[in-house]
């Protein structure tokens, strides 16, 4: 069974290469180098770019749900509120663009983050619910491209009232203002 922590550490070496020089630069050399690992050490973990690449975005994916179960739990507030919450910021720390890339490059990844988000919508069951998603994510995506976005306090204000249209219908009575 391959070691964990080598694969976590190949996948930092290249989400870090990724963020830092973008989906073209991203080789099996240049990650192997990056980890200070040989490249031989490296295909015993992904055989070929495509699996590291599936790697890499599966590894941010889990990151993601499991910062979303930790809110849900931390908190006791909804999938959509953590949502809400977690999706507003580029988390990935601006690995999100070169994924882009990556995705226009290897079009099966684009299935698989589908199938994800998919799921995620899928959890949101009520109108409100989907709005405060959707609306999350168009604020994500404005942010990630370098659109012009409301300044911090007004961002902060559709913020919460995302999470506000989060509740409607999911059966939690909570004031906005307790969380």
């Amino acid at each position: 069974m391959p070691d964990p922590d080598t694969r976590t550490q190949l996948l930092e070496a290249a989400s870090q290469l990724l963020r830092r020089e973008g989906a073209l630069a991203l080789t099996l050399e240049r990650v192997a180098r990056e980890a200070k690992f040989s490249k031989g050490g490296l295909l015993y973990h992904f055989p070929n770019k495509e699996a590291l690449l599936r790697g890499v975005l599966h590894y941010h994916l889990e990151q993601f749900e499991q910062a979303l179960e930790g809110q849900m739990q931390q908190h006791r507030i909804t999938f959509a509120q953590a949502y809400v919450r977690l999706g507003s910021y580029d988390g990935s720390q601006g690995l999100a663009l070169g994924f882009v890339a990556v995705i226009i490059l290897h079009p099966p990844l684009l299935v698989e983050l589908q199938q994800t988000w998919n799921a995620w919508n899928a959890r949101a069951s009520q109108t409100g619910e989907r709005i405060a998603l959707l609306a999350t994510d168009g604020l994500w995506w404005a942010s990630l491209l370098g659109l012009e976005l409301p300044d911090p306090l007004e961002q902060h204000k559709i913020l919460e009232r995302l999470e506000g249209l989060a509740l409607e219908g999911s059966g939690t009575i909570m004031n906005v203002e307790e969380l």
